[in-house]
């Protein structure tokens, strides 16, 4: 599967769509077995800050947010949030 059709149109960042297989943390002999600990630290970080702050939105139109080139780290080079 292609991740373009696994996670949607690519540069699209999506916080309503549907659960998917990620990709990031690979299959088989080259699974990270760190992947189930750091997707735990991650739901309960993201959990925790959006309890804390319930009306954070972006601080800029969703077209103004840039993201890092390349295929290694995908991640935006920053994301403006009013709190």
């Amino acid at each position: 599967m292609r991740a373009h059709t696994a996670a949607g149109p690519k540069g699209e960042f999506d916080l309503d769509r549907p659960d998917n297989q990620h990709l990031a943390s690979g299959y088989g002999i080259h699974y990270c077995p760190g992947a189930p600990l750091a997707r735990l630290e991650a739901q309960i970080a993201f959990a925790d800050l959006l309890a804390t702050f319930p009306g954070m939105r972006l601080a800029v139109p969703p077209a103004d947010v840039t993201w890092r080139p390349g295929t290694l780290i995908r991640g935006t080079t920053a994301l403006p949030v009013l709190l």
